[in-house]
């Protein structure tokens, strides 16, 4: 069956492809008087020189990198704007025209990276080093390519002379990586930069791979909301040699930690999760498939269910969770300390009420002595239609490039500034277009991070593709 349906979708698919490749290469044509298109050693090239770029978070310096993008829109005549918000820390606005005839297309990126471990990389991570086919350098994968890509696509329209029905709106922001506060600040001081944007296209799924070979186009239409809360338990302090059970703050919070630790949140199915066990069905065994198409019903199933349990992502997309993730207690040894402390982290599934479930853990966790507070602020989180112009312009790219694949509407179980600009009325997507296996996806954050040529030019077809179906 599944060859089948794959075969019955390719002759379309191949129609279609042919028909938008003469489109494309019509629309890539210079303008007259103008410059060809962006040509691969010139991506790679400047991909390079973005990664050499150290906008380690803390402490961001994310202001250089700024300038990088700015002298490169300027030198194409693309109008863009830096805004400094505190010494060092910057965002980056640019605007290509369309002709307003819909409303503009938001391509977000953040500038800042995490941190490295030095001693374990094979490479200078800020080396923008080309070995083996492979572009090393920390923001390889989160996110300086696709900021990258995402700029490409914009030149090359520039370049061709325009025409599209949207503007185009490339943000780059500081501090994604630690508090958002580049995002923030757009949000809170300068809406009207983002807020007539219908669309948005940032960080999220991929081109999810198994043995080589490409199985979903993975799209974030929304991510859990993160809620870090602190449990203290306070009693009586004491010297290690006379330990005592009452008022003791250590015994106290081990015993709210191992009632939460068995608290089950209750799984459920909202839109998102049900639109991406659907997408994965034809990719699983046959009994298991129909499990996939009805999961809702499929949870009945106390077999079915505690095989999504031991799945770490499955689980996630299906309930709230808790992870117990900090414990500090007294500075030495010796000490039986006033207080203990307990930081947990929490991701609530789109559609909750965050003061409602703290409300049910506080009861899960009482205890004389205990009390519960939340660390931060947090966002509710909201989602994006399954169903949507920009969800059909990457479906049409996956059947021209990847015929053989699904189109997954996926739940983020992190966290990307998309959360920000939903409220703003914009239909946030995440999603690169890089064909990844789970080996390589895990390099972003850790050591020797890395993208291949071979992703990095693919993904520059597949993004201005998108872009420009979208924004016809």
């Amino acid at each position: 069956m599944a060859e089948r349906r794959v075969a019955a979708a390719w002759v379309p698919a191949v129609i279609l492809a042919a028909a938008f490749l003469a489109l494309t290469l019509g629309a890539k044509a210079p303008a007259p008087g103008g410059k060809p298109p962006l040509q691969d050693d010139e991506i790679v090239a400047l991909l390079r020189d973005y990664l050499r770029i150290d906008t380690s978070n803390p402490p961001g310096n994310e202001l250089k990198a700024a300038h990088f993008l700015k002298e490169w829109f300027d030198r194409e005549g693309i109008a863009s704007e830096i805004f400094e918000f505190t010494p060092g820390r910057a965002d980056l606005v640019a605007r290509l025209k369309g002709n307003g005839t819909k409303r503009p297309l938001l391509l977000s990126n953040h500038m800042d990276v995490v941190n490295v471990e030095r001693p374990y990389w094979s490479v200078e991570p800020f080396s923008g080093i080309l070995k083996d086919g492979f572009i090393y350098g920390r923001g390889a994968l989160d996110m300086k390519t696709t900021g990258l890509l995402e700029a490409t696509a914009m030149v090359n329209v520039k370049r061709s002379g325009g025409g599209l029905s949207r503007d185009l709106i490339f943000l780059a922001t500081a501090d994604e990586e630690v508090g958002a506060i580049g995002a923030q600040w757009v949000v809170d001081q300068r809406p009207d930069l983002v807020k007539d944007a219908e669309f948005m296209l940032n960080e999220g799924g991929v081109i999810d791979a198994v043995d080589g070979k490409a199985r979903s186009y993975d799209v974030g239409v929304t991510e859990k909301c993160p809620m870090w809360i602190k449990i203290t338990a306070r009693g009586r302090p004491g010297h290690g040699s006379q330990p005592f059970a009452r008022d003791n703050a250590v015994l106290a919070l081990l015993r709210s930690l191992e009632r939460l630790s068995r608290y089950d949140t209750p799984m459920q199915v909202i839109p998102a999760a049900d639109a991406y066990f659907k997408a994965r069905a034809a990719s699983q065994p046959a009994g298991r498939a129909e499990k996939y198409r009805n999961v809702r019903e499929a949870l009945k199933d106390p077999e079915f269910r505690s095989s999504l349990e031991a799945d770490p992502l499955l689980n996630a997309i299906l309930r709230n969770t808790i992870a117990i993730t900090m414990l500090q207690g007294a500075p030495q040894t010796n000490i039986i300390p006033t207080a203990a402390e307990a930081r947990v982290d929490i991701r609530l599934l789109p559609g909750q009420d965050p003061a409602a479930f703290l409300a049910e853990i506080k009861k899960v966790v009482e205890e004389p002595g205990v009390t519960v507070e939340t660390v931060g602020t947090y966002v509710p989180a909201t989602a994006s239609p399954v169903e949507s112009d920009l969800m059909r312009a990457i479906e049409r790219a996956r059947a021209r490039h990847h015929p053989d694949t699904v189109l997954a509407p996926t739940i983020l179980t992190g966290w990307t500034e998309s959360a920000l600009m939903r409220p703003l009325g914009i239909q946030a997507y995440g999603f690169e277009p890089y064909v990844l296996e789970e080996s390589e996806q895990n390099r972003a954050h850790g050591n020797d991070e890395r993208i291949s040529v071979d992703n990095v030019l693919r993904g520059a077809r597949i993004m201005e593709e998108i872009v420009r179906d979208v924004s016809r």
